[in-house]
């Protein structure tokens, strides 16, 4: 008799424990490759065919405001609000943690070794950084008093690591700002976050390209309020290992010159101004101006087919595009432009305005 209740027991104790694996929630791997747009109301999925929207809300249950930037590496993703660092699943779009603690993050990037972030906390002229696995900010640099960072670009060399910081300033020409800042974040294989140096390039530098040293964007004094003391954008190339300018190139007649991308070889270079946006060669020439007004770039090469009834086959081609905003008429609508043609080929709407455009492969 004792065996036998022995046994009802275990019965009962086994299907309650099946009972709450049951109930322990299940997420779809719907995303992984694509578009990622991040947008006042969330983040927004593109397959190519059909846009998803809120996505980060459909999978964990709350939602997001104010997104600032999406960016991935390995089988994780993170996405930066104002005030919010959230790591999620690559994959099913799960939410892995959080890290609060920002008072208006505008940029980030992943640091190495020892899986680090290091957020670009304008609101505090701070570069915070954030432990990954435990998602808690271990350390902060400052970039001076009223400085305003606007982005950040990861350079390494020979197990050398360094992020460089753009000083964007505020936008009232008073409060200008001319620096950029380096930070050394690992020596061979010791993980560092020591402040390096600063440097002088340009009034209010702004976003800067990565590729054949460092080509950093300074938009130029643009006040909306008071356009009569505007000043024309500036192309600086600097020798981040030795921190020195290498050279500068004066963009006449481009202002309030913002987010410098470039093509894959770093051969032609596209940003925005007040009057559209711009594509260039890397010295800052051959400036062709295709007057959209926009405030955020994004680059791919895509591959695309088409078919020849002539002989039944399918052909694939290369192409070179531009995902842009509207910034202008209507922020929720982003274009696709292709630069080989100088065409605009398709428009994708969204919920909420546009603020970053990713692509994962």
């Amino acid at each position: 008799m004792k065996i036998y209740h022995f046994l009802i027991i275990a019965f009962f104790l086994i299907s309650s424990c099946n009972e709450d694996e049951d109930q322990s929630p299940t997420y779809s791997k719907d995303y992984g490759s694509g578009l990622y747009i991040a947008t006042s109301n969330g983040v927004s999925f593109y397959d190519g065919n059909t846009v998803k929207n809120q996505i980060f809300q459909d999978v964990n249950g709350f939602a997001l405001n104010n997104v600032r930037k999406i960016k991935f590496q390995n089988n994780s993703a993170c996405i930066l609000s104002s005030n919010t660092l959230y790591k999620v699943d690559h994959e099913t779009f799960q939410n892995k943690g959080l890290v609060d603690g920002f008072i208006d993050a505008v940029d980030f990037e992943f640091v190495n070794p020892e899986d680090r972030i290091f957020v670009v906390d304008k609101g505090d002229s701070k570069v915070k950084a954030v432990d990954i696995e435990s998602l808690e900010i271990i350390s902060d640099i400052e970039t001076g008093e009223n400085t305003q960072p606007a982005s950040i670009v990861i350079k390494s060399l020979n197990g050398l690591g360094r992020a460089m910081i753009m000083n964007g300033g505020a936008t009232s020409d008073t409060l200008k700002d001319s620096t950029i800042i380096a930070i050394d974040f690992k020596d061979e294989l010791v993980p560092l976050a020591n402040m390096m140096g600063s440097l002088y390039i340009g009034d209010n530098p702004n976003s800067a390209i990565g590729i054949n040293n460092l080509k950093v964007l300074c938009k130029g004094i643009y006040d909306p309020s008071n356009l009569i003391n505007k000043t024309s954008s500036n192309l600086v190339t600097v020798n981040v290992w030795d921190m020195t300018i290498i050279d500068s190139q004066n963009l006449s007649d481009i202002y309030n010159g913002k987010n410098l991308i470039s093509n894959n070889d770093g051969t032609e270079f596209y940003l925005t101004a007040e009057d559209g946006f711009y594509k260039m060669n890397s010295s800052g020439n051959n400036r062709i101006l295709i007057p959209v007004v926009s405030d955020v770039l994004s680059y791919q090469d895509e591959i695309y087919s088409q078919y020849s009834p002539t002989d039944s086959t399918t052909y694939y081609y290369n192409r070179d595009v531009l995902y842009i905003n509207d910034s202008q008429n209507n922020k929720n609508t982003i274009y696709k432009y292709n630069l080989d043609s100088g065409n605009f080929i398709d428009t994708i709407i969204v919920n909420g305005n546009v603020t970053d455009i990713i692509f994962y492969e």
